[in-house]
C-alpha cells in the first residue's frame, strides 16, 4: 500500500484516536487504498482512554499496519490527556504535557513538508490526497474550510437585517472582515431571532476586540486537511508565539473549537487558507462521540460491516490476534 519509489509528491499523515476501533481501521484502510502512493510516514497519536463500549482495543490497527509497513507507522501516546480542554501556555515548555495537544507529536516531528490530519471516524471514497495536493497552492492549509453550519454570517437574512450585506461562505471568508462591533451586533441579532449561536461573544474581550477576524467559526476543518509544516511551524509552539493547529483556547464559557486560534494566528501574520470541497472525497461521521452511546456503536457497527465488505483480510488478521469472529 505504501511503495518505497514513487514519483509523486508525499505527505504524512497525522490521526488523533480516542476509543472507535472499527472506524479507525476503516478510516486508516480506506485511505491507504485511495491515497497510498502519496503517503510517507502515518503518525497515530492514541489518547490515553477508550470506550467502555469497544470490544476490542483500538491498537490493533496500529499493530496491523506496522506489520504492513514498518517503521513509517509511528505510534504516540501522550502522558497527558487534555480531553476538550484549553491547553495551558504556561505548561509548553514540558514536552510531556504539550504533546497531549492533539496531533502535536507529528507536527513536531514530521521531516515531511505537508502534512495530512485526519479523524478516526471517516470513509475516504477516492484519492482525496491526489485531488488536493495540486489545489493546495500558497495556502498554509487546505480542507473544508468554516464551521458555518453554527456562524450567524452565513445566514443572508441576518447578515442583511444586521449589516447590510449579503451572507460569508467558505470561498469568500477573506471578504468578510468585520470589526468587534459588527460581529457583537451580529450575534445579539442572532439570538433574538432564535438563530443558533454558540456563546463564544460571552469571551470577545482580550480575542476578539483586539483581532476580531477570522471569525469564531472559522477555521479548516481538521477531520480531513493539508498543512504545509514549511509555512506554518516555525510559527507555532514549542517554536512560535502561535497555538498550534490540535490546541483549543477558552472564550468565555466554552473553547474555541479545534484549530480556531491556530487559524486566527495564521492569518495575523498574513498567511492564508484555502477552500477544498471534501464531499466527493470523504464521508465523516459526525457526533459519534462519547457522550453518544447509541450513536456510537451504530457508527462502530456500520465501520464493521464496511470492513466486512472491503477489508476481509483486515478482519482475518484481527479474528487470528484475538480469538473473536467477526463474521
Amino acid at each position: 500500500m505504501l511503495p518505497d519509489s514513487l514519483p509523486t509528491e508525499r505527505v504524512d499523515v497525522a490521526v488523533n484516536i480516542f476509543a472507535k476501533p472499527f472506524q479507525t481501521a476503516l478510516s486508516l484502510l480506506s485511505l491507504l487504498r485511495h491515497s497510498g502512493p502519496h503517503i510517507n510516514e502515518i503518525w497515530l497519536q492514541f489518547e490515553p482512554y477508550g470506550s467502555r463500549h469497544d470490544s476490542i482495543s483500538t491498537y490493533h490497527i496500529a499493530q496491523y499496519l506496522r506489520e504492513l509497513v514498518g517503521e513509517r507507522c509511528k505510534v504516540f501516546q501522550p502522558d497527558h490527556w487534555l480531553d476538550l480542554k484549553a491547553a495551558d501556555p504556561a505548561r509548553f515548555s514540558d514536552p510531556a504535557y504539550r504533546l497531549g495537544i492533539r496531533y502535536q507529536y507529528a507536527f513536531e516531528h514530521s521531516t515531511s513538508r505537508k502534512l495530512f490530519l485526519m479523524h478516526n471516524d471517516v470513509l475516504v471514497l477516492k484519492d482525496i490526497l491526489g485531488a488536493m495536493l495540486p489545489q493546495m497552492g500558497p495556502a498554509f492549509a487546505l480542507g473544508a474550510l468554516g464551521q458555518c453550519w453554527n456562524c450567524p454570517a452565513s445566514h443572508e437574512a441576518l447578515m442583511q437585517e444586521a449589516l447590510g450585506r449579503s451572507a460569508c461562505g467558505p470561498r469568500s471568508y477573506l471578504d468578510f472582515q468585520p470589526s468587534c462591533a459588527a460581529l457583537r451586533r451580529l450575534y445579539a441579532l442572532a439570538r433574538a431571532r432564535g438563530v443558533f449561536v454558540r456563546p463564544y461573544d460571552q469571551g470577545f474581550e482580550g480575542i476578539f476586540d483586539r483581532q476580531p477576524w477570522p471569525l469564531p467559526e472559522c477555521r479548516i476543518n481538521e477531520w480531513a486537511c493539508l498543512l504545509d509544516l514549511e509555512k506554518t511551524r516555525p510559527h507555532c509552539v514549542p517554536f512560535g508565539p502561535v497555538l498550534p493547529p490540535g490546541a483549543y483556547r477558552q472564550c468565555g464559557p466554552i473553547c474555541l473549537d479545534i484549530g480556531v486560534e491556530w487559524f486566527r494566528g495564521l492569518h495575523a501574520l498574513g498567511l492564508q487558507a484555502r477552500h477544498f470541497e471534501l464531499k466527493p472525497y470523504l464521508k465523516h461521521w459526525v457526533g459519534t462521540g462519547k457522550v453518544t452511546p447509541r450513536r456510537y456503536l451504530l457508527a462502530e457497527e456500520n465501520a464493521l460491516g464496511l470492513l466486512r465488505r472491503h477489508y476481509p483480510d483486515y478482519l482475518k488478521w484481527l479474528a487470528e490476534k484475538t480469538g473473536k469472529a467477526f463474521g
